[in-house]
């Protein structure tokens, strides 16, 4: 194994945090400690296994899993992290992007996966939330300055204009 490649890897999840995949295990971030990352086991009600990653090396682990790996279930993290990422960059309809993504799946992890229209809408929300408006500032502050510096422009001509 390459001593710069990480032994894990991580993908954005919904809500645009991070889990972390490895070994047949799924960790989700838990908090971060300076350079430290704390991650804790996805089953977390059952399981109480954790790893702290500094970089992208795991530097501790504690506990053990309660639970057998499941590598499909990796997997099927990594095809739908893979959808949702080419969903949002390019333009190619949702069964060209699905099939790229079923291309390296075992009838296992094919299995597991949301049924194709589950996927197809997938597709369409990364793809909303990606054309969709910016949100509407609520207070001053979130105004940009470009706004502010229009105004300030606006109110001196105004002003010698009186």
């Amino acid at each position: 194994m390459d001593p710069d490649q990480p032994s894990f890897r991580l993908i954005r999840t919904n809500k645009g945090g991070q889990k972390l995949l490895e070994g047949g295990y799924v960790y989700l971030m838990h908090r971060r400690v300076g350079e430290m990352t704390h991650w804790q086991c996805e089953q977390r009600g059952e399981c109480k296994a954790r790893v702290h990653t500094k970089g992208i090396e795991i530097v501790k682990r504690t506990n053990e899993h309660l639970h057998v790996p499941d590598v499909q279930a990796t997997a099927c993290c990594e095809i739908k992290a893979s959808i949702k990422r080419k969903a949002r960059d390019t333009q190619d309809n949702s069964h060209h992007i699905i099939g790229e993504g079923m291309l390296t799946a075992s009838e296992g992890t094919a299995a597991k996966l949301p049924k194709l229209d589950s996927l197809k809408r997938t597709i369409q929300r990364q793809r909303a939330s990606v054309l969709s408006a910016p949100v509407q500032p609520t207070a001053l502050a979130e105004y940009p300055l470009s706004c502010w510096a229009a105004a300030r422009t606006d109110s001196a001509t105004d002003d010698q204009s009186s």
